[in-house]
């Protein structure tokens, strides 16, 4: 008997401990459509029952997650559906493991993420949000904790699948073609610096322009691979409730729902076997028709309270409305006065340097480190470009004198402020600059092959070395691909020229001279531009044709395209200009066209190149005729350059004939040197290819 009572007394206290112990997770769907939650889990027992469930409109889910130790992660699967032989499977987020369960399968990208770290020694577990993977679902996660505790909740509620940049879009397989999800540079590219692996691994590893997006956006989310501090920290007791398209305001986090009962997923499978969303489309017609009656609603509220006042009062509030109005506009226009004379005394004072975290020299020191001006290395419409050595040691550098100017000196500290924020292998490499009143150089490391355009005339009546050509093709598309995409802010060269890439000892392209460069905020592209900037021949039709389109990053898309044309030496622009031509249509692009479409554009080349320079020689053809593309909305990213370049041949096609070609009669002095202030506004949807 006694042995007995000791037995139950075990039995209830284990009890009474467990529930004190236990921890709970809810899991709810606030979407206007199913969702299928997935739970992957790296160590502890797990029921397969949890792993995987489906939760229509307004369902919830509470999980038992005492025994889960480790880290843990939950996502929302959507367009679900079973095929005929009986395989689930998911158009997003799919686990893999060909049941409604996931059973340990992994996720696949792209997927928002709740991702924690339980059993700490500290006694604390660790929670965070994730769009590292990229992004289908707005999700939050709000801790419970039991007793005084206090924890931070974390979330992405932003829809960012109607901001994603189209390169890195998924669609649904309707005819809609509806953005369902958002891939990860990373997922996308596949490569190191995006994946934070190989050297950017760990600590090493950099936000890149997509992650700034997501993080702009989901500020509290974590963006990277490798961003610990994202995690929220909060008791090992802790309750936790996720949920699927959370309202705005966390006072509706705990909202009654009703709990799910079967986990059925619905059958929606078509005749051809792709995977669609059948009623989604309907619940988000539905949800937008009661937004807008609650949007009617609160008009007529409004409008009715204004009815209610008193039209005396009405006429008096406006006319002291008007008045403050008219003071408000004064003191703006004092300030504006007042910036933008503060803004050209920062231009030539000495705190120019706290703008650009660069070594200054002096005058004096830029004429001893080269010589007293001794070995020029180049003149252009800028300045003279000059050999020298830095005081500091035995390496050899390039200096750059700018011609005296009463201007303020914003072309010259433009240019300082948009390399000294680069760091690439492909961007020439800003090592001080020298600011004395009208006296402005600034010091570059030296490139000892030069120039693009002098390799090229170099090498025009020799064999050309074609595998070099694609390798000097491939560097100049990174290295605009990292100013468009990957810089703090996005920076549009706006004159990409054979002159402006230089060559170091190992012929690796390095794009230089940033003197037109425009710097705009990551979300922001399309700028308005006063006058044509560049130089004759490479300037995209819509930067001096408004009618064309809006300037963007795609107008330096257009320059790379007629550098990599003139690079395959096809009509050398410097031959046919020779020739007398100044008709468009004869324009050297014309007849690389007009050669590739008759199947003769390698007759140009001779009879000693191979079947793989062949090859590399169409693909760079195709590649800057794609880039030449009249609208600027049908010539590709820089991302998409780099895989067609890297891709093969027979994967790209042939591109509709340019429209209009640049004739060669322009003053490029006109155009180089022109002033020109710049206003970027946010792109349409249409013109935010990226």
């Amino acid at each position: 008997m006694a042995d007995g009572l000791r037995l139950i007394f075990v039995l209830v206290l284990y009890v009474l401990l467990s529930g004190i112990t236990s921890k709970n997770v809810t899991i709810e769907n606030k979407c206007d459509f199913t969702v299928w939650p997935g739970i992957l889990t790296t160590n502890g027992p797990v029921s397969t029952t949890t792993t995987g469930f489906v939760l229509k409109k307004g369902e919830a889910r509470v999980i038992n997650a005492s025994s889960w130790v480790a880290y843990y992660y939950v996502w929302g699967r959507r367009f679900c559906s079973t095929n005929s032989s009986g395989s689930f499977s998911c158009m997003i987020g799919d686990c893999g493991s060909g049941k409604i369960e996931c059973s340990g399968g992994y996720y696949t990208p792209p997927v928002t993420l709740a991702q924690f770290r339980l059993g700490y020694t500290d006694g604390k577990d660790r929670h965070l949000v994730s769009v590292a993977k990229g992004y289908n679902l707005p999700m939050r996660v709000v801790p419970l904790p039991q007793g005084n505790e206090t924890c931070s909740s974390n979330e992405c509620i932003v829809d960012l699948n109607t901001t994603c940049p189209p390169e890195l879009r998924v669609t649904s397989n309707t005819s809609l073609r509806q953005t369902v999800a958002c891939m990860s540079g990373c997922q996308k590219l596949d490569m190191p610096e995006y994946c934070c692996s190989g050297p950017y691994a760990n600590d090493k590893c950099m936000p890149t322009l997509y992650s700034q997006n997501f993080k702009s956006a989901c500020p509290h989310a974590s963006t990277i691979n490798f961003e610990d501090n994202s995690y929220v920290a909060c008791a090992n007791t802790t309750n936790y409730v996720i949920t699927f398209c959370p309202s705005t305001s966390l006072n509706n986090t705990n909202s009654s729902v009703a709990v799910a009962d079967s986990p059925s997923p619905a059958q929606t499978q078509t005749k051809s076997g792709t995977l669609e969303p059948p009623s989604e489309s309907q619940q988000t017609d539905e949800a937008t028709t009661g937004e807008i009656k609650k949007s009617s609603r609160k008009l007529k509220l409004v409008l009715g309270t204004i009815s209610l006042i008193h039209v005396p009062r009405l006429c008096s509030l406006i006319a002291g409305i008007s008045a403050s109005l008219a003071v408000m506009i004064i003191i703006m226009g004092v300030l504006t006065v007042r910036a933008k004379n503060a803004r050209k005394s920062d231009w030539n004072g000495e705190n120019f340097e706290t703008v650009v975290m660069l070594k200054r020299y002096s005058y004096a020191r830029v004429r001893k480190m080269t010589n007293s001006f001794a070995h020029v290395l180049g003149k252009g419409g800028f300045g003279t470009v000059y050999k020298g050595k830095l005081p500091e040691g035995k390496e050899d550098v390039a200096v750059k004198i700018l011609k005296e100017s009463k201007e303020n000196g914003e072309e010259f500290i433009n240019e300082v402020a948009s390399i000294s924020r680069t760091s690439h292998v492909n961007i020439v490499s800003l090592l001080g600059f020298c600011y004395e009143g009208n006296k402005r150089a600034i010091i570059y490391e030296f490139m000892p092959n030069g120039s693009l355009d002098k390799f090229i005339s170099n090498n025009m009546s020799t064999k050309m070395e074609w595998e070099t050509l694609s390798d000097i093709a491939v560097g100049v598309s990174r290295g605009l691909e990292y100013l468009h995409n990957r810089c703090a802010s996005r920076i549009v060269h706006f004159d990409i020229k054979p002159q402006n890439i230089l060559m170091d000892k190992d012929l690796c392209p390095k794009i230089s001279d940033f003197g037109l460069a425009k710097i705009c905020k990551n979300k922001e592209s399309i700028m308005s531009v006063l006058e044509a900037r560049g130089t004759a021949g490479y300037i995209a039709p819509e930067v001096f044709l408004p009618n064309y389109g809006g300037v963007s990053h795609k107008s330096d898309v257009y320059s790379y395209g007629m550098v990599v044309l003139e690079m395959i030496g096809a009509r050398s622009r410097e031959q046919f200009e020779i020739s007398g031509s100044n008709n468009t249509s004869m324009y050297f692009p014309d007849w690389i066209y007009r050669d590739f479409e008759r199947g003769e554009i390698m007759r140009i080349f001779g009879d000693q190149i191979t079947e793989e320079e062949e090859k590399i020689a169409k693909k760079m053809v195709l590649v800057g005729l794609w880039c030449i593309q009249t609208n600027p909305s049908h010539r590709p990213s820089m991302i998409k350059v780099i895989e067609m370049l890297e891709g093969s041949l027979e994967a790209l096609q042939i591109p509709p004939k340019p429209l209009l070609c640049l004739p060669a009669a322009i003053d490029p002095e006109t155009l180089e040197d022109s002033y020109e202030t710049s206003n970027f506004s946010n792109p349409s949807e249409f013109e935010r290819s990226s």
